[in-house]
């Protein structure tokens, strides 16, 4: 791996055997002494990654106003992440599931637009003619453009702005009392 690939690569990701344990995972409560020992190692292991990473803000960012991501993400638990959208009045919509479905075996997901522009060029094609240039099923071809008759109909919500990054750190380091170095310190 080049430094550059090293660069983009999040360390979270390298570190499967902590990151995806149970006990990270999931809000699940040690029973023992034993697992309360691997537990704690695990949470130290993990945030020590997260706290030296490149990428914890945008991590941070997204794992508060982006979206409600399960188990121990950019240094916090789910339940913590919790607390800081409290402290900062931040409201996360569920995933959209339907949207999330229709993704294709090359791991390209169906966008609403694709479908849009294909049925524009070929108007008089079947539906089925879509689907297969796709390569994805008709249902998600008719629930796309389902989607998209939704969306021109209603008018265009302001985007309301979430908080700053100095905000989200600010919350962040209240909420799990851990200092986050200023940007100019990580660097060196």
């Amino acid at each position: 791996m080049t430094s550059t690939t090293a660069n983009r690569v999040p360390p979270c990701s390298l570190l499967t055997e902590v990151f995806h344990h149970p006990f990270l995972e999931e809000d699940a409560s040690p029973a023992n002494a034993e697992q309360r020992r691997l537990h704690h190692t695990l949470t130290t292991r993990a945030t020590e990654v997260c706290m030296s990473c490149p990428h914890f803000d945008d991590c941070l960012e997204t794992a508060i106003s982006g979206h409600d991501i399960a188990g121990f993400v950019a240094g916090t638990t789910s339940r913590q992440r919790t607390r800081i959208r409290n402290l900062l009045h931040v409201e996360v919509k569920p995933d959209d599931m339907d949207a999330l479905v229709g993704i294709l075996s090359s791991g390209r997901q169906i966008a609403t637009h694709d479908v849009v522009r294909l049925r524009r060029a070929h108007p008089d094609e079947p539906l089925d003619f879509i689907a297969q240039s796709l390569g994805c099923s008709l249902s998600t071809v008719k629930r796309h453009l389902r989607r998209a008759r939704a969306q021109a109909c209603e008018p265009t919500p302001l985007i309301p702005r979430g908080p700053s990054r100095g905000q989200l750190i600010t919350a962040f380091e209240s909420v799990t009392r851990m200092r986050r170095a200023a940007p100019a310190a990580r660097a060196a």
